[in-house]
């Protein structure tokens, strides 16, 4: 009987440590959890909760990212929904930017891989008068976009004339790629699109096209300057007005 009653106490003995052995092999994990915990405690829990954003910015971005991070600054405050299509949409509306990609690498954590815009051509507007500053300067890009940002740069690019539309600019910008192409190795220097096509070619040569037939009058210019730049130096400095119908008007 001492036999059997031994062998029960020592059974539930053992019961017991089997029971708290788990508990005691988990308290480390624990104890180390409420240590994490503890830190971001102390430290700043504001700064844990923040959205953390990766920038990727091209170098020729004219503008700080700074700047670009204030404009988004409203769409991050709740951290559970981030709306990548706002977030895209808000960056492309700088007028620098050409492209905003948004990927997201965790539940609060983004991607922006910020394009800017490459200029093809300065741009004026033949609307605004001497005292007008807003939307009077801007830029066309190489997708042929017309943008006028607030900070400016130092640019050697061919100069547009024509009114702030973008359908004009468009036009402009497919023309003067042809036009460029028709007068090689001649360079334009800037092209007007008004009521009428005029070119200024390299060293100052004045090139009235019109509203029509700019391809025919603009290859009698061509034949026409080759021929007379050979005996009359004057003619890199003249206007040539191509409208007439079988020849043209030559001013100095």
């Amino acid at each position: 009987m001492i036999k059997k009653r031994s062998a029960r106490h020592n059974k539930r003995k053992k019961s017991i440590t089997q029971l708290l052995l788990p508990i005691a092999r988990a308290l480390p994990f624990f104890a180390m959890l409420a240590f994490i915990v503890w830190s971001i405690l102390k430290s700043n829990p504001t700064e844990f909760l923040k959205v953390d954003i990766q920038w990727n910015i091209d170098e020729r971005l004219p503008i700080t990212q700074t700047v670009l991070a204030n404009k988004i600054q409203p769409l991050i405050q709740d951290k559970y929904q981030l709306d990548l299509h706002q977030i895209k949409q808000a960056l492309e509306n700088e007028s620098w930017v050409s492209k905003a990609h948004i990927n997201r690498l965790f539940w609060n954590s983004i991607q922006i891989d910020v394009e800017t815009q490459r200029i093809a051509m300065r741009w004026k507007n033949t609307n605004c008068k001497a005292k007008d500053t807003a939307n009077c300067t801007g830029y066309i890009s190489t997708d042929g976009e017309l943008f006028t940002p607030k900070k400016s740069v130092v640019s050697n690019a061919v100069l547009a004339l024509s009114k702030q539309d973008q359908m004009i600019v468009s036009k402009l910008y497919t023309d003067y790629k042809h036009y460029q192409e028709l007068s090689n190795p001649m360079v334009i220097k800037s092209f007007s699109k008004t009521n009428i096509d005029q070119l200024t070619l390299e060293p100052n040569v004045k090139v009235i096209l019109g509203y029509q037939k700019q391809d025919e009058r603009l290859g009698r210019f061509i034949k026409a300057y080759n021929k007379l730049k050979k005996s009359n130096s004057k003619v890199k400095q003249a206007t040539f007005d191509m409208r007439y119908p079988k020849g043209f008007a030559l001013s100095y």
